[in-house]
């Protein structure tokens, strides 16, 4: 495995080199998205899909500069590139050209025969730099409503891979539903229980804000703590940077990030308190109900689509950010207090997740080397 910067290759020719015979007589496909874990778990899961049925083909993933990205990617087992890309500013057309020569050199240097793009801002210079140089592009579109990321992509695709059918009216669009990692429905709930702490001598509740965490979501917990712990334990990833409760407090279990820990937290869980992006699949896989808590402002109100499709399967239902603190309890203590609705809102949430969706992309893909 090799982790590099661009700058760090330019420094040392000689690993490149030895590298590049190494892989020469493998194609290489290039995974592209980051920014959040939401654009790089689906696609671990599409690689590893892809090395059960093309043993042959060798993954690289391009990700954000940010150190969970590329810590994420390198748990995985994969070879990874951090890369610059800028988000929107005043100074977006400047830094843009720049990255935008940046991956011309990547992809020239990398050769690789096809590009998977899950989105976000580091997708759309690659993607670009792909299409002048005819390197095929396969798009996954996780969300129900597409961001303008995505959106421009789209264009430049050969196919296009779809979480939500309907989220992109193309003829080259295929529904495949969301992939996600095989070890999210292996959770062990002692070894939850354990990690955490916790007895579950009361139904457990876990806060999900995605990768980066929900200070909105962290706080109105922190001020409530004391009427939710009365009908539940929690479990609460809080993301970097974003914890709102100090001190050790009996029934409560906090910390910013979980990894390896992560399927058997949730497998430890009786409901879930969760932003609707990419966590959705993962709720979906293991059957997990959930009140969903879209985040306000997201590119295109994704999240708010997102959960308004989860609850009309039944497993969710949505609160209002704007109704988080005076509702919260109330919603809480609502199901926890149900044990028989939580079970059919399990039941329910689970129509929203394909379990051969990481097989079906990497279908596609291999059908497009082909």
């Amino acid at each position: 495995m090799c982790i590099a910067t661009l700058e760090e290759a330019d420094n040392h020719p000689a690993e490149c080199a030895i590298r590049d015979t190494v892989y020469l007589s493998m194609p290489t496909v290039l995974f592209v998205g980051g920014g959040s874990l939401g654009h790089i778990a689906p696609s671990v899961a599409v690689a590893r899909a892809l090395g059960e049925c093309s043993p042959d083909i060798h993954p690289l993933f391009v990700v954000s500069t940010r150190p969970e990205d590329r810590t994420f990617v390198e748990q995985a087992g994969y070879r990874v590139i951090a890369f610059d890309a800028p988000r929107l500013s005043w100074r977006f057309p400047w830094k843009f050209l720049r990255a935008l020569r940046a991956a011309r050199r990547l992809l020239l240097q990398e050769r690789p025969a096809l590009i998977f793009s899950k989105g976000g801002f580091v997708s759309v210079p690659i993607c670009l730099a792909a299409k002048r140089l005819h390197i095929p592009i396969i798009l996954h579109e996780s969300d129900a409503v597409s961001g303008w990321a995505n959106w421009l992509i789209s264009r430049w695709a050969l196919k296009i891979c779809l979480g939500f059918e309907g989220s992109m009216r193309s003829i080259k669009a295929v529904t495949t539903g969301t992939p996600v990692r095989a070890d999210i429905v292996q959770g062990s709930r002692q070894r939850g229980l354990s990690i955490a702490g916790l007895s579950r001598m009361r139904p457990i509740l876990i806060v999900l804000g995605g990768s980066q965490g929900a200070l909105a979501i962290n706080r109105a917990v922190a001020t409530h703590l004391s009427d939710l712990l009365e009908c539940c334990e929690i479990i609460h990833l809080t993301g970097k940077g974003k914890g709102t409760v100090i001190g050790s407090i009996p029934g409560y279990w906090q910390c910013e990030f979980a990894a390896e820990e992560y399927p058997h937290l949730l497998a430890a869980a009786d409901l879930a308190l969760s932003r609707s992006g990419s966590t959705l699949g993962e709720l979906a896989a293991i059957g997990l109900p959930a009140i969903l808590v879209p985040l306000d402002g997201a590119a295109h109100d994704h999240q708010r689509r997102n959960a308004e499709v989860a609850v009309r399967t039944g497993g969710c239902i949505l609160l209002d950010q704007r109704h988080l603190s005076s509702a919260l309890v109330s919603s809480v203590r609502h199901l926890i207090e149900a044990p028989e609705s939580r079970r059919v809102m399990g039941n329910a949430i689970r129509a929203l997740h394909r379990p051969d969706a990481a097989r079906q992309i990497a279908g596609v893909i291999a059908q497009t080397l082909a």
